[in-house]
C-alpha cells in the first residue's frame, strides 16, 4: 500500500532517462523515501525487449530499485477486462477495488533470471503487436481521405476529431461499445456506455488515447514520421493514469497523447 505517499509511475522513456542520469542513485533514494512507485506493465516489458544485455540489466537494476518501495501493476488488457466485467456484474467499474498488484512480475524483476530467448520473444511480440495496432488505423486512411475530398472539413487536431465523433450516435460511442463487447461478449447501448465512461476514468482514458491514435494515423493531413506517431504503448499507458498521482515520461509524443 502507498501509506499516504503520492503514487509515482514511469513510462519506458522515463526509466531510461533515470538509468542514464549521473544522479541515478541519489534520485532513486529520493523516490524511495518520498513516493510509492507503481510500475506499469509496459515499463517492464519494453526493457525486457532491449537487445543489449548490459543495457537490459541496467534497466532492470533501475526497475528493481523502484520496486523496493512500490509494486508492479497488471497488464493493461487485464485491467480493461476486469473493469468491464465489474460493470456487467455490479453496474460499476469499481476501479478502486481492483487487485492491481502483479506479484509474479515483481518476483521476476527481483530474481533477474531473464534469458536471451525471453528477450527475443518479447521483441518479436512487440513488433507484431505494433504492426497490428498501426495497421488498424492506417487501413482506414483511404476512406477518410475520400470523405475529406468530398468536402468534409478535416479536423486540425485530436480534440476537433473527438468533437466530430462524440455526438449522439457518433462513432466514438460505437468504438467504445466495440471495445466493451470485445471484453465480455455483451454489446452495451450508447446510454450504458456513456454511464460507464463517466464512472470509469481508466476506460475513458483508453478511449481518448484511441482518438489520438486515429488522428495521427488516419486523419492528420501531413502525417509526421512513423516513429513520431502515437504507438500501441502510448495508447496502452492511458489506462494507468487514474492509478497514479504523477506520471513521468521523457517522450514528447506520449506526453502529447496523454495530456
Amino acid at each position: 500500500m502507498s501509506s499516504g505517499l503520492q503514487r509515482l509511475s514511469f513510462d519506458t522513456s522515463g526509466v531510461n532517462a533515470l538509468a542514464d542520469s549521473p544522479d541515478c542513485a541519489a534520485l532513486l533514494a529520493g523516490i524511495s523515501s518520498g513516493y510509492f512507485t507503481r510500475l506499469t506493465f509496459p515499463s517492464v516489458a519494453e526493457p525486457l525487449a532491449t537487445t543489449n544485455e548490459a543495457r537490459r540489466n541496467r534497466l532492470f537494476d533501475t526497475l528493481n530499485a523502484l520496486r523496493l518501495n512500490g509494486e508492479c501493476l497488471e497488464a493493461h488488457q487485464w485491467i480493461l477486462t476486469q473493469l468491464v466485467q465489474n460493470n456487467e456484474k455490479h453496474g460499476r467499474g469499481m476501479r478502486d477495488s481492483l487487485a492491481l498488484r502483479f506479484a509474479e512480475c515483481e518476483v521476476e524483476i527481483a530474481r533477474r533470471e531473464l534469458s536471451e530467448s525471453e528477450s527475443e520473444e518479447e521483441r518479436k511480440f512487440c513488433v507484431d503487436t505494433e504492426n497490428q495496432f498501426t495497421k488498424i488505423f492506417a487501413d482506414t486512411r483511404p476512406r477518410f481521405e475520400k470523405v475529406f475530398q468530398e468536402g468534409t472539413k478535416r479536423p486540425a487536431n485530436a480534440d476537433e476529431l473527438l468533437g466530430h465523433l462524440n455526438g449522439e450516435g457518433g462513432a466514438f460511442w460505437i468504438m467504445a461499445a466495440n471495445l466493451y463487447e470485445r471484453a465480455v461478449g455483451v454489446r452495451p447501448t450508447e446510454e450504458r456506455i456513456r454511464l460507464f465512461m463517466e464512472d470509469c476514468p481508466p476506460f475513458l482514458g483508453t478511449m481518448l488515447g484511441l482518438i489520438h491514435a486515429l488522428f495521427e494515423w488516419a486523419i492528420r493531413e501531413k502525417p509526421v514520421k512513423k516513429d513520431k506517431r502515437i504507438g500501441k504503448t502510448d495508447f496502452f499507458c492511458a489506462i494507468y493514469l487514474p492509478y497514479c498521482d504523477l506520471y513521468i515520461t521523457n517522450d514528447d509524443e506520449q506526453r502529447r497523447c496523454l495530456t
